[in-house]
């Protein structure tokens, strides 16, 4: 999954970060009090209650975006009820017939539903903007002996912080939808095994790049060349910016695709790290590399075994494969077994694997 990128981005954050700053209680609060407004309002009316009362709408959305989907639902129904009960109590031939009545049952039904889905949208952007994911980058990640994630809303250029150490190598990432932030152990495993398989003047293969964190790692540990690639243009742009971030798109180049774009000759394939332009800057090549990394899924990665990926690797090369459930190890160590590679290394964190295999020399 990838970000959106552009001004979309942008106006997603804002409107996340809008709702931070507007206190629960208070949003909520000024939507129970319309709700009361709007009851005294049809007790009042002179001309009876609407059959359609569509004025529920704005208080209900504020509950849902502000409170929860439970609180505006309840409130939803009770405003049914209410008004119901107000329309038998007062005996008006027009408020009591049952069309009024199924009408303004309709009309709550549909304000529920949308309730519902304003709910729901809060929790995807408080996942991508707020939770977790948001929460993990906002503070720098310090993953193996070297490697620090840090930050980056893109607003200004990348910090220059002298008290991170001589030895620390800091990766500017900015928060996204896109997978690789450091705040899933998939991702921390991979710049673990990167930090250790890494040397300097290495080939590496990024397949499936996300934001980039991984290929940014190797290019900033000593890598001499490093090909991304993934098929999700949102992703690539989301990588072309944290390249730019990190100053590393002179070594590392990106492109749409699978390893199938790997020399491959359309030049309309071809994305450029540096500007997006389909004709400039370095073009993909298919090898061989002393590393290839693979943060993906089981099958992902056992579909690229079966496809040639070994085959990518040079004499003594490396395989970094994560994403790899516990339960799915045995299954990916086979099909790691069945592409002569040798699982040397294996990592094991919160359910999650990610195995480093080594291509002998020797083959049998």
């Amino acid at each position: 999954m990838a970000a959106p990128t552009g001004s979309s981005t942008s106006w997603f954050g804002s409107l996340a970060g809008a709702t931070g700053r507007v206190p629960t209680r208070l949003a909520s609060a000024m939507a129970y009090l319309m709700l009361a407004l709007f009851g005294v309002l049809e007790l009042r009316a002179v001309g009876g209650i609407s059959s359609v009362p569509l004025y529920y709408l704005l208080p209900l959305a504020i509950l849902a975006w502000f409170g929860s989907r439970r609180s505006a639902v309840l409130a939803s129904g009770a405003a049914f009820l209410a008004t119901l009960a107000l329309a038998l109590w007062r005996g008006s031939p027009a408020s009591s017939s049952a069309g009024v009545v199924l009408a303004r049952l309709i009309t709550f039904g549909v304000m529920a539903l949308t309730a519902r889905g304003l709910g729901l949208a809060r929790l995807m952007l408080d996942f991508v903007y707020q939770g977790p994911a948001w929460r993990a980058v906002q503070k720098p990640v310090r993953v193996g002996a070297r490697l620090l994630v840090l930050p980056f809303l893109g607003t200004e250029p990348p910090p220059t912080d002298t008290s991170l150490g001589p030895d620390a190598v800091p990766l500017y990432i900015e928060p996204g939808m896109a997978f690789g932030t450091a705040s899933h152990p998939t991702t921390r495993m991979c710049l673990e095994l990167v930090e250790h398989h890494v040397r300097a003047g290495s080939t590496v293969l990024d397949v499936g790049c996300g934001t980039g964190i991984l290929a940014i790692a190797a290019a900033k540990l000593g890598a001499g060349r490093v090909q991304a690639i993934d098929i999700d243009s949102g992703a690539i742009q989301v990588a072309r910016r944290n390249l730019a971030h990190n100053k590393v798109t002179g070594t590392v180049t990106l492109a749409q695709g699978s390893i199938d774009v790997l020399n491959a000759r359309d030049p309309l394939r071809q994305l450029d790290a540096r500007n997006g332009s389909s004709d400039a800057g370095p073009r993909p090549t298919g090898g061989p590399f002393d590393l290839i990394l693979a943060n993906l899924l089981t099958g992902v990665i056992v579909e690229l075994l079966q496809a040639g990926l070994p085959q990518l690797l040079g004499r003594e090369g490396v395989l970094i494969a994560s994403g790899i459930r516990s339960s799915e190890l045995e299954s990916a160590r086979a099909a790691i077994l069945a592409a002569r590679l040798h699982p040397d290394q294996v990592l094991d964190q919160d359910g999650w694997c990610a195995v480093a295999a080594t291509k002998r020399s020797v083959e049998r």
